[in-house]
């Protein structure tokens, strides 16, 4: 195997696996259909680029899903797609908005949500 084959099946079986790292989302692609995917999320608050020293960003978290069109997403619209998912562990789900694309490999996007 390769080595992108090799990334791709890490992220689905170890990262995106509910038994180990992953929850269940729900994805809804602009003009899509939603579809409930396995994410790791960071509900961690994110703190701003140097420029903003002492504040602190709210209403953002990021999440790491699967770079596939099967058990994934293949292609994001930033600014278009929204992801349903609690703020909170256990808490009510809310809509959030796909802000930008942070990260891009063969196995996986990471992407910053905001509400």
């Amino acid at each position: 195997m390769a080595f992108k084959s090799d990334l791709a099946q890490d992220a689905a079986k170890t990262f995106l696996n509910s038994e180990e790292f992953a929850e269940d989302i729900t994805y809804t692609p602009k003009g899509g259909v939603a579809k409930v995917i396995k994410a790791v999320v960071n509900r961690k608050r994110i703190d701003p680029a140097s420029e903003d020293a002492g504040r602190i960003l709210i209403n953002q978290c990021e999440i790491f899903i699967a770079n596939d069109a099967v058990s994934g997403i293949a292609s994001i619209n930033k600014g278009g797609d929204l992801v349903s998912l609690a703020e909170v562990i256990g808490g009510p789900l809310v809509n959030w908005v796909v802000a930008d694309i942070l990260v891009q490999d063969e196995g996986a996007w990471q992407l910053l949500l905001q509400k």
